[in-house]
């Protein structure tokens, strides 16, 4: 179910922008707002910029801690059943995943592979979340 989520977010991604049911693509299609990463023109004050970063059993990613799961995904999570932001493919062995203009309704993420979820964890007030993964 997750993956097809992500999937749609992905879409969405690629669909959103003038002329689209989907939402904005750019802030100067939002007037005084900004287009936030979910195609929702919201106020400035409203997004923020949140960091992902994982580690494997306490290691740094890469290619060989990472082992099996060389590709993630990730699933921001909002208040509300099914509001959802999902990216995928993630490399795992690069341990970081930045995104700017989230909006603050997602407070948590999820991290898993192969439609598997791993973990999932709140967003803190600086914007930070920090996995750390077992094979």
């Amino acid at each position: 179910m997750r993956a097809a989520i992500v999937g749609l977010a992905l879409a969405c991604a690629a669909s959103c922008g003038p002329g689209s049911d989907a939402g904005c693509k750019e802030d100067r299609e939002c007037g005084s707002l900004v287009c936030a990463r979910d195609g929702d023109c919201v106020a400035a004050s409203e997004v923020r910029v949140v960091r992902v970063t994982w580690t494997v059993r306490g290691a740094m990613a890469n290619a060989t801690s990472c082992g099996s799961s060389q590709s993630l995904y990730l699933m921001f999570l909002g208040f509300e059943p099914g509001d959802t932001l999902g990216f995928e493919p993630v490399p795992c062995d690069a341990g970081l995943f930045t995104i700017d203009k989230l909006p603050r309704r997602f407070t948590s993420v999820e991290i898993g592979d192969n439609n598997r979820v791993r973990q999932e964890k709140v967003i803190d007030a600086q914007g930070n979340v920090a996995f750390d993964l077992a094979p």
